[in-house]
């Protein structure tokens, strides 16, 4: 039985109305930091939210992750590629 084709929505990035999947992201900032106490733990989210991280933003704030399309998904993966390799916590 053939996959049913992923649902069409108008796209978190681009949008424009096209098939869209969920991208969550590659790295995970919270989990790789621990359990930190809680001075730690806003120094950390306000560094997170001042690198410009909106994956681990979208975390922090209790938000779904975002559904693109491909080419979006394609973008926005080789971004958070280039944002870990010049923002290594």
């Amino acid at each position: 039985m053939p996959a049913a084709p992923p649902p069409e929505g108008k796209c978190h990035r681009c949008k424009q109305t096209r098939p869209l999947f969920e991208r969550k992201p590659d790295h995970d900032c919270i989990d790789s930091i621990g359990r930190v106490d809680l001075i730690e733990a806003a120094r950390l989210i306000a560094e997170i939210e001042d690198q410009g991280d909106h994956w681990c933003t979208r975390r922090i704030e209790g938000l779904p992750p975002v559904k693109l399309c491909v080419r979006c998904h394609d973008a926005d993966a080789t971004e958070e590629a280039q944002h870990v390799a010049e923002h290594q916590l």
